[in-house]
């Protein structure tokens, strides 16, 4: 079995001292040099690892900053991988994993795409990315003790509201572990030795990650946190439906008193009204329970569970922060965004508090492959190749945040006009616009919201302020369907 790292991939001194130093705001190297006791040039030949420090001297240069050196010894078995520890006893789930992250990655950055070629313009060193990796790990490891914590709390009390919400649990960490795992197997790849068995020491011979391994890398941890933020808000509709449940039952138990009390009989308007009030909360709360129950929902630690997942949103949000800010990264997605500018705009964007970035379909057939029911009425024209762009309403243009513009339109699975369509199955896409009069169906075609009444979509789209941001028509559009899921 493959060890992931290689034990022989070193985290070096000049990468310890450089983080320090850059992560403590307004420290200078001539300060930090100062404050250690040092010169100026012996701390600058340390950074470029010129030099190498001895531990006491390391200590000494941290201990002058924002940070602290801590080294403490890991127990791991020489025939035992940590990553390989953490995932094996449910593998078949990190096998989805992949179909599930293929919704929140580019796909040329999709886990089964993936290429470890170098690029022109490569990642991180070695020794700063093992850094990144022990944190990701230990991110991926309390992700697992959420659901773990849930097993055994179902195997003490029995409750099925616990099975619930270990269904919902079931995504949580599959960002990190495909992180945590690429990462390892690269620095792995790379942790090569010398002759005689000793690592290089050189900055300038240590291999450095390919850029998209490292955009792969931030791009999970990126979908790591869209899992958990959106965890977090089931958790908090619970909490919010349950505390509306248990208000209306309250006020049911005070009009039944009151009309007690005043020995009226027969039907009260007041009870019959607070009864009503306890149906639809009782509704709501039924929703938001898979097996239909309500008498458990908000009542089985989802206030504990959500503070918990939000400090693990924070800490991938954090992570990914300092991925990105890696010129690697920088350079990526700086020609990604030319492609994909709403997940651009959904990394850390307008658009982040979506689960999932906004579905870019390469051209008019492939969005129609990926939605037969929206190309039933159109089967004719679609085969006599006469869509440039879908069939519907179109609404309005927009720019997105590169002032290329986008033409939207309203779809449905109707010949006739979509927006009156009864049913909420009209989706609003985004059609880019230069590409519209080649007449060939290859113009991008962005699908921002499913299942709409094709009126309200068309609404929430024509009222939008101007000038029209395609990213501002996304966020109404997502923040609608938000609020009907």
């Amino acid at each position: 079995m493959a060890r992931y790292p290689d034990p022989n991939a070193v985290i070096s001194a000049s990468s310890l001292i450089r983080r320090a130093r850059t992560g403590t705001p307004d420290l200078s190297q001539n300060d930090l040099a100062t404050a250690a006791g040092i010169g100026q040039t012996a701390l600058s030949r340390y950074e470029l690892g010129k030099r190498e420090p001895t531990f006491a001297d390391l200590q000494n240069i941290v201990g002058n900053s924002d940070y602290r050196l801590e080294v403490y010894l890991r127990r791991e078995p020489r025939h035992q991988s940590p990553v390989a520890t953490l995932l094996s006893y449910n593998a078949e789930r990190f096998a989805v994993a992949d179909r599930d992250l293929v919704r929140l990655l580019p796909p040329h950055l999709a886990p089964e795409k993936l290429q470890d070629q170098p690029s022109e313009q490569d990642g991180p060193r070695l020794s700063d990315a093992l850094l990144h990796y022990y944190e990701i790990r230990d991110l991926l490891r309390d992700t697992r003790r959420v659901e773990e914590r849930l097993q055994q709390t179902f195997e003490q009390f029995g409750n099925a509201r616990d099975i619930e919400l270990i269904h919902q649990m079931l995504q949580v960490g599959i960002g990190a572990g495909q992180a945590a795992t690429t990462l390892a197997r690269a620095i792995d790849t790379g942790a090569t030795t010398g002759p005689a068995g000793r690592r290089k020491t050189d900055p300038q011979d240590e291999p450095r990650l390919t850029r998209t391994e490292w955009a792969h890398v931030a791009c999970c941890l990126r979908a790591e946190e869209a899992i958990l933020r959106d965890r977090v808000e089931r958790l908090h509709q619970a909490l919010t439906a349950a505390d509306h449940r248990d208000q209306a039952a309250a006020r049911l138990r005070e009009a039944e008193a009151l009309a007690r009390t005043d020995n009226r009989t027969g039907d009260d308007p007041h009870v019959e009204r607070a009864r009503a009030e306890l149906d639809a909360a009782t509704r709501r709360c039924a929703a938001l329970s898979r097996n239909g129950g309500t008498a458990d929902v908000g009542r089985a630690g989802e206030r504990y569970l959500a503070v918990e997942l939000a400090e693990l949103a924070d800490r991938a949000s954090a992570l990914f922060s300092a991925l990105a800010a890696d010129p690697a990264f920088a350079r990526w997605r700086s020609e990604y965004a030319a492609l994909d500018p709403l997940y651009d705009q959904w990394l850390d964007g307008p658009l982040s508090a979506a689960l999932t970035p906004p579905q870019l379909y390469a051209d008019t057939n492939a969005f129609y492959e990926a939605n037969p029911a929206l190309a039933a009425p159109w089967k004719t024209e679609l085969e006599g190749g006469a869509a440039a762009h879908p069939f519907g309403s179109d609404e309005r243009r927009a720019v997105d945040h590169l002032d290329r513009e986008w033409q939207i339109t309203v779809v449905g699975p109707t010949s006739n006009d979509p927006r009156e369509w009864p049913k909420p199955e009209a989706a609003v896409v985004a059609t880019y616009c230069p590409d519209l009069s080649a007449n060939d169906g290859k113009a991008a075609v962005y699908v921002l919201a499913e299942n709409l009444h094709g009126a309200q979509a068309a609404n929430l789209v024509q009222t939008a302020p101007n000038p029209a941001s395609l990213t501002g028509i996304t966020a109404r559009l997502t923040a609608r369907s938000s609020a009907r899921g």
